[in-house]
């Protein structure tokens, strides 16, 4: 909204203009009635291209087309009495065009365009007693020298509102951005300290229960009460690693252990914890590769590759395959995963690593969350591709040192 001094101001600069296409038209030796129309127009043409409506108005009605309309009558009229089609002033008409075009976007703009024809044909139907006399070269001059001006100063302010509009929508945007990537990490951030208390304070309660289980367990002589003991105990177990997995997840990167590491010597220790899961499911497992030296948390390392070795022995029926292979370039750690299971749908794939979800029958679906949250407190990724029916392949990429700043 203007204030009262800017309404001021661009009166006073109408005023001025007008009064200058006065002048232009009077030594142009118009006569009198000729120079009273120019000027009205002149008037009508300036306010009502500074009373119309914003290139950045969001929704625009049928109202807002009457300072566009004024300025086209206006623009005929001095049109009309300064030549018709041979007038100097013929410009004029870029004025209500450029407005129409950059604020009725969502209109069809052939409507200006048409709205241009009957008037157009209004101007070549004017009796020639209705036109001044010849211009001299000089006159024309001036007139289209002052027509120029005018087209520039309106287009150039056009420019300057829309750019203005362009950069406060810009401006609104990033803070509308950035507050609500603030909330979401102060909620987010709260719900994790919430929950990572609420996970501590269950695990000593578990341990009791599992330790009063297993006591019970030992005098029991019943089998039936048997049964039902081993079923708590085998409940209270997955809460545990239910627990577990979850406060591993919740770990802040601040309390990554970044050391000097050998590749192959961890990828022989995957090898070897995970070989005897591999042989009890009849699995073919191979780990070969070519390793070096490089830089993170051996145990968060270990636990990601685990995990990710061991959904892929699962996946794979008895009989099958699991490949890994391992590579140390200078870009940094390249380990593949392969299995020969029976694969995933592209939307089931899409949906892994997200929490909670799994196709095993018993699984938590944080394996691979873990895993993927490991590895992004090291700067690396990890990648998922499957075909159903052939298997699935889990890329992983490790810098030579995790970056700075790392953030799952």
């Amino acid at each position: 909204m203007l204030t009262s001094r800017q309404w001021l101001a661009r009166i006073a600069f109408v005023t001025v203009l007008a009064a200058s296409e006065l002048i232009v038209v009077a030594r142009c030796g118009l006569g009198g009635w000729r120079i009273a129309l120019v000027a009205f127009s002149a008037v009508a043409f300036l306010l009502a291209y500074l009373v119309a409506p914003s290139p950045a108005k969001s929704e625009v009605k049928t109202s807002d087309l009457r300072p566009v309309l004024v300025m086209m009558g206006a623009a005929m009229i001095a049109i009309s009495v300064t030549g018709g089609l041979a007038s100097p002033m013929l410009p004029l008409l870029a004025g209500p065009l450029l407005i129409g075009w950059t604020t009725f976007r969502r209109w069809p703009r052939t409507y200006l365009l048409h709205a241009l024809v009957p008037l157009v044909v209004l101007v070549t139907l004017i009796p020639a007693s209705f036109a001044p006399a010849q211009f001299s070269r000089a006159d024309i001059a001036v007139l289209a020298a002052w027509t120029t001006f005018l087209v520039g100063w309106m287009i150039g302010l056009r420019i300057t509102r829309m750019h203005e509009a362009l950069c406060d929508a810009a401006r609104r945007l990033h803070q509308i951005r950035e507050g609500a990537l603030s909330d979401a990490a102060s909620r987010r951030k709260g719900l994790e300290s919430m929950t990572t208390k609420l996970a501590h304070e269950l695990k000593n309660p578990l341990a009791a229960i599992k330790s009063l289980t297993q006591l019970e367990l030992e005098h029991v002589r019943d089998d039936k009460t048997k049964r039902r003991l081993d079923v708590v105990l085998a409940e209270t177990e997955r809460i545990s690693a239910i627990l577990r997995e979850y406060l591993d997840r919740a770990r802040p990167v601040e309390d990554v252990q970044i050391q000097e590491l050998q590749l192959e010597e961890l990828m022989t220790e995957i090898a070897t914890l995970v070989a005897g899961r591999a042989e009890a499911a009849g699995v073919d497992l191979s780990v070969s590769g070519a390793g070096g030296s490089l830089r993170g948390d051996a145990r968060l390392l270990k636990e990601a590759l685990v995990n990710i070795t061991s959904n892929a022995i699962e996946a794979t029926p008895r009989g099958g395959f699991v490949d890994v292979t391992y590579h140390l370039g200078a870009a940094g750690a390249s380990i593949t995963v392969r299995d020969s299971g029976k694969g995933m749908s592209k939307d089931v794939s899409a949906r892994v690593g997200t929490p909670f979800f799994t196709t095993r029958e018993g699984g938590t679906g944080l394996g691979v969350v873990i895993a993927k949250t490991a590895i992004a407190q090291h700067g690396g990724h990890l990648d998922y591709t499957s075909t159903p029916g052939v298997g699935t392949i889990a890329t992983i990429a490790l810098p030579i040192a995790p970056q700075q700043g790392a953030r799952p």
